[in-house]
């Protein structure tokens, strides 16, 4: 889910690889992701550090300050992630101040404050005890 904010897309490289991603520029050669690399070990609010190339596209240098957010991920189905009680329980995540993303249609990867974490991830557990389409991906 992503938040309003003065976001862009950016292309970043990563070495071999580069994606797409979703930033809000916070200084110079600054960013702070607004979403998850796929390729990468960059994580969503994580603040990174970037250079210039002369394509336009930017080179990752680092993670400059990481983001304090505890990530977990699982497999979910589309009708259990669309289930009422998966959207109260992303939802919760929201108001936690947390947040949430769905890659490649059934990946969820949840952003939790660390005092959260446990609490989410048990809601969570006891959501795939009643429906039966959820892994733990990590």
């Amino acid at each position: 889910m992503i938040q309003d904010g003065p976001h862009r897309d950016l292309r970043i490289s990563f070495g071999d690889c580069d994606e797409e991603l979703l930033v809000t520029p916070i200084g110079p050669n600054l960013y702070r992701m607004e979403e998850s690399a796929v390729l990468a070990d960059v994580s969503y609010h994580d603040v990174i550090e970037t250079e210039l190339q002369t394509d336009g596209t930017v080179r990752f240098l680092r993670v400059l300050t990481p983001s304090g957010l505890t990530t977990e991920t699982w497999v979910v189905s589309q009708p259990v992630l669309e289930s009422p009680a998966m959207l109260a329980l992303l939802e919760r995540v929201m108001a936690v101040g947390g947040n949430w993303e769905k890659i490649f249609g059934g990946v969820l990867i949840l952003h939790l404050p660390p005092q959260e974490r446990d609490h989410i991830v048990s809601a969570l557990n006891g959501l795939s005890n009643k429906l039966p389409a959820i892994d733990r991906a990590n």
